[in-house]
């Protein structure tokens, strides 16, 4: 069995779709990937990963999207796969006009959150609508990361309801797993980001930065929270890609020094070490307030044994159990972020309770073990799957 991926860029491949890739490989099936070129395809290409270079634009931009089409199902006909599954927007409607072109027999689309929801204005939320309905008519299969677009997809008619299913996410929870930290080894890293010795409450978050992500409101925060917690420090664990339609680095440092808070914050950029950044934390948040399938941050927060604030957006009040593993608050509202913190920073014991709590539903519901098992039957349904 021949599979291609595609999406937009590598770092897709390389933080998403990677475990799943070793999975299938681990099971004699042939896997490649179709993305723009970067560094990250790079660094994968050396690993031994086949990664075909076609330029992806992450925004609407008809001649080069034409291009993307073009040579992806050129792609596809030379290398006669049995399916390709597509992933993020743009990406995924551009891959499957090919695959379909190209006449590949089966085609998958796994949404990573729709990218209509309630946070969308309503022409936004009609046009993306439209063009997820129009690809759905070109798909074998939708597998969707949260349950909340399942029943939106079929009470909306968006598909019809058997051609969507609950996919899910997961992580590692052996590598995200606090028992396997070393305590010197965790020692050296915190002074290593410059965290200070004095600094006894850390809070962090991870994701790309960009604004929809909502660290400003954890910027905001945390200058609301200094009075009563002098000694907290910030954790931003995340850099900014080249290919953002919305780059929002330096206007978040600006923000920090503007509020005065430059010692109590530490931008990690990009970071191959996430356990154990994750280690260092006491809480964990991510105040993300648009387009989310189910955080797999929130995730590997919950399989570190970590409580975790987050927005009451679609995937994020799916993963989290609302004061049993952390608190959902409103999404883009650095008030109600700063008291759900205060409440946490101030108990310790809920903390950990909140922790042990997280850890056992991820291992229930999210190891990615289970999620590779739901993939697995997906494709045997479709009959591409080796005899």
């Amino acid at each position: 069995m021949k599979i291609l991926h595609v999406c937009a860029v590598g770092f897709t491949v390389k933080n998403l779709l990677k475990p799943q890739i070793n999975y299938f490989l681990s099971k004699g099936l042939s896997v490649e990937v179709a993305c723009s070129p970067g560094l990250e395809v790079e660094q994968l290409q050396q690993q031994g990963y086949i990664i075909h270079t076609i330029q992806t634009e992450r925004r609407i931009d008809p001649v080069s999207n034409l291009s993307s089409v073009y040579q992806l199902a050129q792609l596809m006909r030379e290398r006669h796969y049995d399916l390709v599954h597509v992933h993020t927007p743009i990406a995924a409607v551009l891959g499957r006009i090919a695959a379909k072109l190209a006449g590949v027999k089966r085609i998958i689309y796994t949404a990573h959150g729709f990218p209509f929801h309630d946070q969308s204005s309503k022409s936004q939320y009609r046009f993306y609508f439209n063009v997820e309905k129009f690809s759905a008519l070109l798909t074998d299969l939708i597998l969707s990361q949260s349950y909340e677009d399942v029943i939106k997809a079929q009470k909306s008619g968006l598909c019809p309801p058997e051609k969507i299913r609950y996919l899910g996410n997961g992580v590692d929870i052996d590598r995200f797993n606090r028992d396997r930290l070393n305590t010197a080894e965790q020692a050296q890293l915190r002074a290593s980001l410059g965290i200070p010795n004095t600094a006894n409450l850390i809070v962090g978050t991870i994701g790309r930065l960009t604004r929809k992500k909502g660290s400003e409101y954890l910027i905001e925060a945390a200058a609301k929270l200094l009075t009563q917690f002098p000694n907290l420090h910030i954790l931003v664990i995340g850099g900014q890609l080249n290919t953002d339609p919305e780059p929002f680095q330096l206007e978040l440092v600006e923000r920090i020094q503007k509020l005065g808070i430059e010692n109590h914050v530490t931008l990690t950029g990009y970071r191959e070490d996430t356990p154990e950044l994750l280690g260092l934390l006491d809480i964990f948040t991510l105040p993300t307030f648009t387009h989310e399938g189910l955080p797999r941050s929130i995730l590997e927060a919950m399989s570190m044994s970590l409580p975790v604030v987050a927005t009451d957006i679609r995937g994020c009040r799916e993963a989290i159990v609302h004061e049993e593993t952390g608190l959902i608050i409103p999404p883009q509202n650095s008030e109600k972020l700063a008291e759900a913190l205060s409440k946490l920073l101030s108990n310790q014991d809920l903390r950990q309770a909140y922790g042990k709590a997280g850890r056992k539903r991820v291992e229930a519901e999210y190891d990615e073990r289970i999620v590779f098992e739901r993939l697995q039957t997906a494709y045997k349904d479709l009959d591409v799957w080796p005899k």
